[in-house]
């Protein structure tokens, strides 16, 4: 494996993987010392909330996109299920291709809209509101690419069966000869 892409794959996981739990842990932590200071010291601190919006924000959606990479995510499969291996594929490649078209026009208003928050900063912390918008253009981007792994996956099975019915169709031409 190329020095380039054990790069690449790290920065993955950090952004995907160590982020958000870190993320995560900082919201939880926050959210406990806010309840103990509002309830017990009845003395809220005003930063609490901010911190716990942020840390969701970049839990959620950056979880979501290792949850797309390890494709642990929620997926209601009845249809599925009831169909054959090929028709499934089919209905997954035109679900997925409808998601690629609709993440790729979200692209260029997402990274707009960001450029266009960095003027603004949240109240406490006074951190750019483009900070706390950015992971979801890297949450479009890599979920455009996971997603295109599972075209290319499914597009494996049409075609494969498509050639499996046209070996036997050949086959069954040649008895019946």
């Amino acid at each position: 494996m190329s020095m380039l892409l054990k790069a690449f794959k790290k920065l993955r996981d950090i952004i995907e993987i160590y982020i958000p739990l870190v993320a995560f842990l900082v919201m939880f932590l926050t959210f406990i010392i806010q309840i103990i200071a509002r309830y017990i010291f009845n003395y809220p601190f005003t930063w609490a909330y901010e911190v716990t919006v942020i840390g969701f924000s970049w839990t959620v959606i950056l979880g979501a996109c290792y949850a797309m990479r390890t494709r642990s995510h929620v997926v209601f499969t009845l249809i599925y299920d009831a169909l054959s291996k090929r028709k499934a594929a089919i209905i997954r490649f035109l679900g997925n291709v409808i998601i690629i078209i609709t993440f790729i026009l979200l692209l260029i208003p997402s990274m707009n809209y960001v450029k266009f928050m960095n003027f603004q900063a949240t109240s406490v912390f006074k951190i750019k509101l483009s900070w706390i918008f950015a992971p979801f253009v890297y949450f479009l981007f890599s979920t455009i690419l996971y997603t295109i792994e599972e075209v290319i996956e499914d597009l494996k099975v049409i075609i494969s069966s498509d050639k499996k019915k046209s070996k036997n169709n050949a086959c069954k031409e040649g008895e019946s000869i």
